[in-house]
């Protein structure tokens, strides 16, 4: 069974590009106009905002299974990355690892830290990718984090073994960052082992933009020294004499600095609480299928494959190399088939609203498109082709 239907966008094309853009989950659209009917209150209508944040703050610690004093909004995952490199006092020859299959946004702020002194080792995927034990052969005395991805959005491998990574990291006194951005809402997530963990709001949690997740340990909690801070994250912004000083909030709250973007808490709090009637562990369990005939299929095709054939490390994602991604990818859209299609691969993801017939469509279409001429780059006669 998939929830189609219940996605206009689903029943017009194959929709198969949730890790780029998920789909708005049902009741985003009525949640925005109710922000805009609550702001037209005025101060008398913040204390719906707030009603929302709270109840958006819940659902997503339900989520995570946690405590809601461990969660807190950014605006998005990127700023949360930052947030916590600049929390952290670093040492010089402090390390930090990270994977070559990490977003950017989990590599530049750890490579800025490079002016304090700071190395930053970057461990190579094996086979699209990364295996807790080779990272564990990285750990030295001088690491002081690994920040790596629970879903490598280049090539979809899940990440296994964080809570045995967790335990080595423990051992030096090292903390471990999870980017769940392309996990979370689609693939199970633990919590076991992970001090500080982000996601953003508009993929697979098919809310909007302007928002990042974050969960934060207790333990990496009294060793953050935030340095990006408002009158949101402390315990009492309007003392009589704030220049004697502040307290901040405790848990995680302390990372907000602002007023949180409530428009999209609001509709967040929508595609939460869809979420969380359904199950994720029975939408990662009901599309397997789905992804290993997408993977099986373009395998048979002889597409270069980034993603690993190891069903243990499936998730929503299937991609392969190719230098023509663009091209293909447009060729696709043209068919009613939206995939990703840059970067020298072309990344196709399967949600909940992803059926059999959108595998078959994609996987029909594309072996018609790869033996394009234009794709090949096979000449097929004067003047045609690409050269």
């Amino acid at each position: 069974m998939t929830f189609k239907t219940l996605f206009p966008r689903a029943m017009e094309v194959a929709y198969l590009d949730s890790a780029a853009e998920g789909l708005p989950a049902p009741g985003c659209a009525e949640a925005f106009l109710r922000y805009c009917r609550d702001k037209e209150q005025g101060t008398p209508g913040r204390r719906f905002f707030h009603q929302a944040e709270a109840e958006a703050l819940e659902m997503a610690a339900q989520l995570l299974k946690t405590k809601k004093d461990n969660v807190a909004f950014v605006s998005s995952a990127s700023d949360a990355i930052n947030i916590l490199a600049s929390s952290l006092e670093w040492n010089p020859d402090d390390e930090v690892i990270i994977s070559d299959i990490e977003f950017p946004s989990n590599i530049i702020p750890w490579l800025s830290l490079k002016t304090r002194g700071v190395r930053v080792i970057v461990v190579p995927a094996e086979n699209g990718a990364i295996t807790w034990d080779t990272v564990a052969g990285y750990i030295s005395s001088r690491t002081r984090l690994v920040s790596l991805s629970l879903v490598s959005y280049k090539t979809g491998a899940y990440l296994t073994g964080v809570p045995a990574l967790s335990s080595e990291l423990k051992r030096v006194g090292a903390y471990l960052c999870i980017d769940a951005t392309q996990a979370l809402g689609r693939c199970p997530v633990s919590l076991e082992g992970v001090d500080y963990l982000m996601a953003s709001s508009f993929k697979w949690l098919m809310g909007p933009h302007g928002l990042g997740l974050v969960y934060l340990s207790s333990e990496l909690r009294e060793q953050l020294r935030p340095t990006s801070l408002g009158w949101y994250s402390v315990e009492n912004p309007f003392a009589p004499d704030p220049s004697q000083g502040y307290s901040l909030k405790a848990g995680a709250a302390c990372l907000s600095a602002g007023m949180p973007n409530f428009p999209s808490l609001y509709a967040l709090r929508e595609s939460l609480s869809f979420l969380l009637g359904l199950s994720v562990e029975a939408i990662y369990e009901k599309s397997r299928p789905l992804v290993e005939r997408l993977r099986f299929g373009f395998q048979q095709l002889g597409c270069d494959m980034l993603t690993p054939s190891d069903p243990g490390k499936a998730s929503g994602i299937v991609a392969f190399r190719h230098a023509q991604s663009e091209a293909i990818g447009l060729a696709l859209k043209e068919k009613g088939i939206v995939v990703w299609g840059g970067d020298g691969r072309v990344r196709t993801s399967v949600h909940l609203y992803n059926d059999l017939e959108d595998i078959e469509r994609c996987l029909s279409a594309m072996a018609s498109i790869l033996n394009m001429p234009e794709i090949t780059g096979i000449r097929v006669g004067p003047g045609r082709g690409s050269g």
